[in-house]
């Protein structure tokens, strides 16, 4: 295998895991009295395999590119609409490269909030018995810094996948109306989420300072944006 698709194949397992870590709850689900407001655990395993499955097809076209056999050529045949011989098309072109770079920045971002707030970050809305106001790390930054890492990873997630150099558009999977479905289906499906997200926010500020009070007014004062700082 030469080390260019090494590198490539590396690259997708590091982003593939760092997406999968960064959508488990790094905690179990509180108690009942606890919730304010639970999330779809249907749209949480949709949301994982959906964002997997790119990154599977093309690791399989790169080994199969790699490794002739009638086997592999039949792998092709199956994931390549076009014709073998786009496999030679699939590359760490720039843009796939800045979807890799969003993808893991995104990704780092929510790993550092679960590990912020530590037992009190969870997927429900949630108020504890003992809960406490965070304002450090990336708290100190803007109020919601794992939406915002959300959103950054799904730009990565779809520019990798959707850009040229990647399998979906090689392939010619985007240019059947069945690949042009299944990609807004995705991307409606993400942006779904995210805009759920960014609802969230307001409905979480509120709890918060319905719980801290003066507490979180004065963090509110530090830190006036909710995911992006100096915008929003």
């Amino acid at each position: 295998m030469s080390a260019r698709t090494a590198f490539h194949i590396a690259l997708l397992s590091v982003a593939t895991y760092m997406i999968d870590r960064s959508s488990t709850a790094p905690n179990p689900p509180p108690k009942e009295d606890e919730m304010r407001q639970d999330i779809n655990p249907a749209e949480r395993f949709f949301s994982k395999v959906s964002r997997a499955t790119g990154a599977g097809c093309t690791a399989a076209v790169l080994i199969a590119r790699e490794y002739p056999s009638e086997l592999n050529t039949a792998v092709l045949q199956k994931l390549l609409l076009v014709g073998t011989g786009a496999a030679a098309h699939i590359q760490l072109t720039p843009y796939v490269l800045a979807g890799f770079g969003l993808t893991m920045l995104g990704s780092a971002i929510r790993l550092v909030c679960f590990r912020t707030l530590d037992r009190f970050f969870t997927f429900e809305m949630t108020v504890k018995e003992d809960h406490q106001l965070c304002t450090r790390g990336p708290y100190s930054v803007v109020r919601h810094p794992a939406y915002a890492g959300y959103w950054v990873q799904t730009a990565g997630i779809a520019l990798w996948n959707c850009c040229a150099g990647s399998w979906a558009r090689e392939a010619g999977w985007l240019g059947t109306p069945a690949g042009m479905a299944m990609a807004g289906v995705f991307l409606g499906l993400q942006a779904y989420a995210g805009l759920s997200m960014i609802m969230r926010c307001s409905q979480e500020d509120a709890l918060m300072r319905m719980r801290f009070g003066g507490l979180w007014d004065e963090w509110a004062n530090r830190v006036p944006h909710r995911l992006v700082p100096f915008v929003y």
